[in-house]
């Protein structure tokens, strides 16, 4: 009896591990650029972390591209509130990541559990992760687009919040099974590029000053000109033509 319970788990989930599949093959073959792109993306937060590698607060960034991966491999297999949910929590420790580099006592209390990590205050208009005060001491050229990236972090935050609530007005979109869905990963492929963008952006604005040089271009300059190279105080950062107006 043994043996042939385990028989029917072990097929119901093969079953489940098919459908997945071809899941993907539907997902890859309808939205290829814009995954392609947002796997360079992913590609790119792991350049920024690999150069952070000696900083106590790497941990947590590391943690966050784990989940980009993870939450790219969902949506693709179908399993779009996974995929929010794992993006909001790249967005929540990204910018611990980052909160932890200015707050290395929070950072200590955090891991060891006797504090919480406040996403309302990483995001706080005047002394949050993108806020004018807080950028500027880090790289003063970035402070022009930073409140621009916080508006797009707020709302894609709270998008993928919805689905993790339950939201009706957002999750009446989903399949009411392990189907593929060309709306909703459309949806979720856009919120996952901004988020993506935002965070290389907060990782330029916080270490960009320190790290990127003109006259040593390479993979993590790449990184800033691939999402940001339209901007001409990053162009001016990576020695790059800027149109005069």
């Amino acid at each position: 009896m043994r043996g042939r319970a385990m028989s029917t788990i072990e097929a119901r989930l093969l079953a489940l591990n098919s459908d997945g599949a071809n899941i993907i093959r539907l997902s890859v073959s309808d939205h290829a650029p814009r995954l392609g792109q947002l796997l360079q993306l992913d590609a790119d937060v792991q350049v920024w972390a690999s150069r952070l590698a000696d900083r106590p607060e790497v941990v947590q960034l590391a943690s966050a591209h784990r989940e980009l991966g993870f939450a790219i491999y969902a949506v693709s297999s179908g399993l779009y509130v996974h995929a929010y949910a794992s993006l909001r929590l790249f967005l929540e420790l990204s910018f611990a990541s980052v909160y932890f580099s200015a707050n290395e006592l929070h950072r200590r209390k955090w891991v060891a559990d006797r504090q919480d990590f406040s996403w309302s205050a990483a995001l706080d208009e005047d002394n949050g992760v993108l806020s004018r005060s807080f950028v500027r001491e880090f790289n003063d050229s970035a402070t022009d687009d930073a409140s621009n990236q916080a508006k797009v972090v707020a709302q894609v935050y709270r998008h993928c919040s919805q689905f993790i609530h339950g939201k009706l007005a957002v999750t009446r979109e989903l399949p009411d099974q392990l189907e593929y869905s060309h709306s909703v990963l459309n949806d979720w492929i856009e919120v996952a590029i901004d988020s993506a963008k935002a965070v290389i952006y907060l990782l330029y604005a916080r270490y960009g000053e320190q790290l990127i040089s003109v006259t040593n271009q390479g993979n993590l300059e790449a990184t800033i000109e691939h999402s940001f190279g339209h901007l001409p105080e990053v162009r001016s950062r990576l020695g790059l033509p800027v149109e005069s107006e």
